[in-house]
């Protein structure tokens, strides 16, 4: 094989924006581009994730010269120790330590170091940006307790269609300007310390129904309203100067030539737009290489290549990550992939790694470290963030029999529906939730809904529904299922609008309302998170107001997608 031609960094390493280096750390760059044996390079374009694997096999990783890991789940104490333990190793052989990438957007399962924030939405429901810019910072501050330097949020996608359960209640809303505000708000707030932001998912997901973890999904608008809602979202996180943009596997054929090929195969939407046109200067991240979205577009021998050579500086997860080079060296050896662009895109990633302190400066002399920031304190501010957050955002959608605020004398008897064991996207049992025993300690005799249950005003005196479903991938669908409610397909079919005083509360998708619109009192509290929770029951015994106000129109959105 060919030795590859070496290039200047310049290409890949602009004088401005997000990955501008001092002058020191654009000769270590350029001399890595000219040292780095071939297969180290290919390498160093990859982020392998730290799951399902032993302590030897990441370790081989890094020998190879694997350019960045991530971490699944909710960062821990655990993966701390693992990640340092890499870090190590990397040190040791004379290396920059590793990118290190997680999906810290919060929300009930993905999180970090134990804390439970709000999500997108619900932050977006307070109406206030200096939530999304704490939520950056407490985002950071947990991802660097947990050994991680690169977080992929915000979430900048727009939730236009109420059917899309991948969206959700992990976007800042529907509206351009306030996605934009709050993004941009987050990125500042995350980078300000010292992180890695990554906005996605590039250009645009939130039209479409389908979640392109399960099959590719297309961004439909035309190109004056792409240009009008997503451009400004795109521009406000590339001009808060956001680090990484992580390119979705969703089409836009408006942009593309009308082909409805994913952003992550497509050099006109990642190079000539993305680039060209709205000046992102940092690193592009491709999605999972696992998800469907990517997938089903050809054989990976040819897709893998495809979606460096179209603008991908990075590569995200590997079945087979000793195949997945060998495909690309397949792939520069026939010409269907230049050494060039792999130099590029290589060159934006060791600049990352200087702009986020990962590289020692040759013959640095010893320096006393930094003070590292508390960690108790740390976590004591985000709780009590997360606290007035989850306040701030309670939504009152309606409540059309002024049933609020309940009152344990008039009210005392509840019947309390919710769905049973919840599940992350990959299977793992959420805790269960806490209203029973937060109204129970209020002074309500709350009896949990079976199948076999009288609904009778004899027995109680409210009926309180419960819902906790939050946005994530391969979810299939977030509408409300009443067979799994009630217990049974006879059941299902029950309505008691008529028969009790009621209310719905959503720890999550704000548009149940469609699947139930005879409730005549609703909530969105968008979150399951315990701050969100109790702060509910505080506002539902009218000791809180209901300040928030919804990111989305839930009426007007519902109504206009009922029969698509």
């Amino acid at each position: 094989m060919s030795r590859p031609r070496t290039a200047d960094p310049g290409p890949g390493l602009p004088s401005t924006g997000p990955l501008r280096l001092k002058p020191w750390q654009r000769a270590w760059v350029a001399q890595q581009l000219q040292t780095l044996p071939p297969r180290q390079r290919l390498w160093r374009l990859l982020v392998l994730a730290l799951a399902d694997g032993t302590p030897e096999r990441y370790q081989a990783w890094v020998e190879q010269g694997v350019g960045g890991v991530f971490v699944p789940g909710a960062p821990d104490a655990h993966s701390a120790r693992l990640v340092g333990q890499l870090q190590s190793q990397a040190r040791q052989l004379g290396r920059a330590d590793l990118l290190v990438a997680a999906d810290i957007e919060f929300g009930e399962h993905t999180g970090a170091d134990g804390l439970g924030f709000p999500n997108a939405m619900a932050v977006a429901a307070t109406g206030r940006v200096a939530w999304a810019r704490r939520m950056g910072q407490v985002a950071a501050r947990a991802a660097r307790r947990c050994g991680v330097n690169w977080v992929l949020s915000p979430v900048v996608d727009l939730d236009l269609n109420p059917h899309n359960p991948v969206v959700n209640t992990r976007s800042f809303g529907a509206d351009p300007a306030r996605v934009a505000a709050f993004s941009r708000a987050f990125v500042q707030g995350l980078q300000g310390e010292g992180l890695a932001a990554s906005a996605k998912h590039w250009p645009g997901d939130g039209v479409d129904w389908r979640d392109h973890h399960l099959e590719p999904s297309c961004n439909s608008l035309s190109r004056d309203a792409w240009l009008a809602r997503y451009a400004p979202v795109w521009r406000a996180a590339i001009g808060a100067g956001v680090r990484t943009v992580l390119c979705g596997h969703i089409g836009l054929p408006a942009l593309d030539g009308g082909l409805s090929r994913p952003a992550s195969l497509s050099p006109a939407l990642s190079t000539d737009w993305l680039r060209g046109e709205l000046g992102f200067e940092g690193l592009l991240l491709s999605d999972a290489t696992l998800m469907a979205g990517f997938s089903a577009c050809g054989p990976r021998w040819q897709t893998l290549p495809q979606a460096v050579a179209a603008g991908c500086d990075m590569l995200l997860f590997s079945g087979q990550p000793e195949l997945d080079v060998a495909y690309l060296e397949r792939a520069l050896a026939e010409g269907r992939l230049s050494w060039a662009r792999v130099n590029q895109a290589l060159a934006r990633v060791l600049a990352l790694q200087c702009v986020l302190g990962l590289v020692v400066r040759p013959r640095q002399t010893a320096a006393i470290p930094p003070a590292q920031p508390d960690a108790h304190t740390e976590r004591a501010q985000a709780q009590q963030w997360a606290r007035e957050c989850a306040a701030a955002a309670l939504t009152r959608v309606r409540d059309l029999d002024g049933l609020l605020p309940l009152v344990p004398q008039r009210h005392r008897r509840v019947l309390l529906v919710e769905e049973g064991e919840r599940h992350t996207p990959f299977g793992q049992p959420l805790p269960a939730l806490r209203m029973v025993e937060l109204l129970q300690a209020e002074g309500f005799a709350v009896t949990r809904y079976r199948p076999d249950t009288l609904v009778d005003p004899d027995l109680y005196d409210v009926l309180i529904y419960v819902l906790a479903r939050e946005a994530g991938m391969c979810r299939g669908s977030l509408r409300l299922d009443w067979k799994r409610l009630h217990g049974d397909t006879a059941r299902a079919m029950e309505r008691h609008w008529h028969t009790l005083p009621h209310l719905l509360i959503s720890f999550g998708n704000p548009y149940h309302l469609a699947d139930a619109s005879g409730c005549r009192c609703w909530i969105n509290a968008y979150s399951p998170v315990p701050a969100m929770q109790q702060a509910c029951v505080q506002a539902l015994l009218g000791r809180a107001p209901w300040p928030g106000r919804s990111p989305v129109e839930v009426g007007a959105a519902m109504a206009a997608w009922a029969w698509r």
